[in-house]
C-alpha cells in the first residue's frame, strides 16, 4: 500500500473518531468505500450496538456521501445521504429509526451525489455486514473493501 492510498484510508477513521467494538466479530471497524473516481469520496461504518451507521464525506469536493442499506436479498430498507460536504460524518440507528433486525446479514450501496443529481460512483457490496453474534461454528462475513484507481 502505498503512502497516498494509506492517508486516504486513514481520513475515514480520523473524521469518525474511534469506535468501540462490543467483542463479536461483527463488531470490528470496517470502511466501505464509494467506487469510481471519487472512490475515497463516500466511507461508511457499521457498529452493532445500537445499529449505528456512520456515513462519512471524505472529500470537500462537491459530493456528498449516500448509502442505501438492503437485506442480504435486496430489498430496500433505507437510505441515507450525509448532511455535508466537508469531512464531516452523519449517524443514524435504531434510536432514530434506523433498527435492523438482529441474526441478519445486510448489503450496502455506497455512492457520492450531487445536489439535484442521481447518485453516482457507486459500489455495492453483498453480504457487507451481518448484524448479531455470529452463529457457533460460522464466521462473520469477509470484509471487502473497493479498490481506488
Amino acid at each position: 500500500m502505498n503512502l497516498t492510498r494509506m492517508a486516504r484510508a486513514a481520513v475515514p477513521a480520523v473524521a469518525a473518531g474511534t469506535l468501540m467494538a462490543s467483542g463479536t466479530a461483527s463488531a470490528a471497524t470496517t470502511w466501505w468505500y464509494s467506487g469510481g473516481v471519487h472512490g475515497s469520496g463516500a466511507a461508511v461504518t457499521f457498529r452493532e450496538h445500537g445499529d449505528q451507521l456512520r456515513l462519512c464525506d471524505v472529500n470537500s469536493d462537491g459530493f456528498r456521501a449516500l448509502v442505501d442499506v438492503q437485506t442480504a436479498a435486496g430489498l430496500h430498507l433505507y437510505r441515507v445521504t450525509d448532511s455535508y460536504n466537508d469531512d464531516r460524518c452523519t449517524t443514524v440507528g435504531a434510536a432514530d429509526g434506523h433498527n435492523l433486525a438482529e441474526g441478519r446479514s445486510y448489503r450496502l450501496r455506497v455512492c457520492v451525489i450531487k445536489a439535484a443529481q442521481s447518485p453516482s460512483h457507486c459500489k455495492t457490496y453483498g453480504d457487507a455486514f451481518y448484524n448479531g453474534q455470529v452463529p457457533p461454528g460460522q464466521t462473520a462475513a469477509p470484509v471487502r473493501e473497493s479498490t481506488r484507481a
